[in-house]
């Protein structure tokens, strides 16, 4: 089966876990596994040790997928990047356009560049790698905060059971280092899209290992970088991935035609096909509105005309 098509099933999964209340499932096996390894490591930092271990072991189950998932996005960027001519024409309409109705043509015309070359508007993004680490983290948040002997344990004088800024910085910048990187070899004009992606997931990572305790802060800190490893192994393959999708990647120049309105090929995927939805409805109902208008305008015209032959027969009388 496909990451795509796994990515609904393990969400319903997800959902169903949360509601009947067993989304820390991993509890036990997880507090086992950390009160071993302080018998088997030894020492007061063998527990946090433990922690490394489970990310790394996490981390290395899943990079395949997440290097698959991040040569998927990069190969987008690259067919992004050969479309830009395309999309800069239908960028340049909807800034000029006068109208509703060639407002929405343009927006449907940018739809077609990315169907008829089959690109991806998501950029090869998906959240199957996320979800499959929610009951990791969740098992062993669960397992820090009800364990005694791992609630008592500390990693460097840090305790795992506490906050910890000093942590919390350090997995910020660790995902701050990644995104910086993930920028290298990305054209000029797609850097200018993705700069805001750069700068909310550092400050989600803070916020989000500063209010949880420090086994969690210390979990996502080896888990970036992991992902900064990932990141450069992409770094070195974009040049082959890029050189790939120049000799494959046919490029479908139908800008003219779309904002022309003669391309009205059905939309492939639920994603597009709830974004012409959208959009038909929106167009309906300015239509609607617009005869409305002219029905007004219609009505005026009569009663004002009504009203000046009537004026006209009174001053006759």
């Amino acid at each position: 089966m496909k990451i795509k098509g796994l990515t609904p099933i393990l969400l319903i999964v997800l959902v169903v876990l949360f509601v009947t209340g067993h989304a820390d499932f991993l509890k036990g096996p997880l507090a086992d596994f950390m009160s071993w390894s302080e018998s088997t490591i030894g020492g007061v930092n063998a527990v946090g040790w433990s922690i490394i271990i489970l990310t790394l072991v996490v981390r290395l189950i899943l990079l395949p997928m997440m290097v698959h998932q991040q040569r998927n996005a990069t190969i987008q960027q690259e067919k992004m990047r050969l479309l830009q001519p395309q999309l800069k024409k239908v960028q340049d309409a909807q800034k000029n356009a006068q109208t509703q109705e060639e407002q929405m043509l343009a927006s449907q015309a940018m739809m077609t560049i990315y169907r008829e070359n089959n690109v991806s508007l998501l950029g090869g993004m998906n959240f199957a790698t996320l979800i499959i680490q929610w009951p990791v983290f969740m098992g062993l948040y669960a397992a820090i905060r009800t364990s005694n002997d791992i609630a008592n344990a500390s990693f460097f004088g840090i305790s795992l059971s506490s906050h910890a800024p000093v942590l919390a910085i350090a997995t910020a910048i660790a995902y701050g280092v990644q995104a910086y990187l993930s920028m290298i070899g990305i054209p000029a004009e797609q850097k200018k899209q993705m700069q805001m992606m750069m700068y909310v997931m550092p400050i989600m990572m803070l916020f989000m290992t500063w209010v949880t305790n420090a086994g969690i802060a210390l979990y996502f800190f080896a888990g970036a970088l992991v992902m900064i490893l990932q990141t450069l192994i992409i770094i070195v393959w974009r040049p082959k991935l890029k050189a790939q999708v120049a000799e494959t990647f046919e490029v479908k120049d139908v800008a003219d035609d779309a904002l022309a309105g003669k391309i009205k090929s059905k939309p492939t995927g639920k994603f597009a096909e709830a974004m012409q939805a959208a959009q038909e409805q929106q167009q309906q109902q300015q239509q609607g509105a617009d005869r409305k208008d002219i029905t007004k305008s219609t009505q005026e015209r009569q009663s004002n005309s009504k009203g000046g032959r009537n004026a006209g027969k009174q001053q006759r009388k």
